[in-house]
């Protein structure tokens, strides 16, 4: 089961923007999560991918206007979390038939099907769920859940985890996916367990990923570092 939550939600992410719209990335995701095995690791697995993922940009700004970018702060005081987006991106939300809900920040400056985003994926989870580590070690769900592995249309998925490290009370990734027939994507995700978040029993998994083509990956990685370094607890 753990393989399964991380599974739905890092599929979702690794097609989801580099699809020409949100409707195709979730059928698609749906007819991914549905074709997964149903014994129990498998399942813990899946409700993680439900989680984690969804996108692929590209942000046009110069090099000198990074330094220059205001950031709004994103709270969620249930989940008990905070974390910095650039106050210029976009926002959207879906709500899926699974109880999942999904924000996009989307960067109006991106052109075409690649796009520079971040999304927040929240998932409701048993209560069963105590801690991260419920899902394994840092470096377990790195390699066996994070990073997609299969084939779509009967083309391999490539996917590489640059580092992966547990801090702030959250496993957090660096990993690039070149999906079939696609470009090569960077994703910088956290992962979090909020106990207590659906005010009853269980949990909510908590995915954070920001993304963007890798191509234009070294003139972001400033906005994606202040992005990952600002998370934290909800402050009031």
């Amino acid at each position: 089961m753990i393989r399964q939550i991380i599974a739905c939600t890092l599929i979702t992410s690794v097609v989801a923007f580099s699809a020409p719209n949100n409707q195709n990335l979730v059928m698609l995701s749906e007819k991914l999560i549905d074709s997964n095995d149903a014994t129990v690791d498998s399942q813990r697995r899946s409700w993680i991918k439900k989680s984690i993922a969804l996108g692929s940009a590209s942000l046009i700004f110069p090099r000198a206007a990074l330094a220059d970018i205001k950031y709004d702060l994103l709270q969620d005081q249930s989940c008990d979390f905070q974390i910095s987006v650039p106050a210029t991106w976009e926002k959207s939300e879906q709500k899926l038939p699974d109880r999942r809900s999904i924000s996009f920040y989307i960067d109006p400056s991106s052109a075409g099907e690649e796009k520079n985003l971040f999304f927040s994926a929240l998932t409701p989870i048993r209560d069963d769920f105590t801690s991260l580590s419920s899902f394994g070690s840092v470096d377990q769900v790195a390699q066996q859940t994070i990073l997609p592995r299969g084939e779509l249309n009967m083309e391999s998925t490539k996917s590489v985890m640059l580092k992966a490290e547990s801090k702030k009370n959250a496993y957090i990734f660096d990993y690039k996916v070149t999906p079939p027939n696609l470009s090569e994507t960077h994703y910088r995700t956290v992962f979090y367990l909020a106990q207590g978040a659906t005010g009853g029993a269980g949990a909510v998994l908590v995915t954070l990923t920001a993304q963007c083509p890798e191509s234009r990956y070294g003139e972001m990685k400033p906005v994606f570092d202040q992005m990952i370094e600002s998370f934290g607890k909800y402050k009031a």
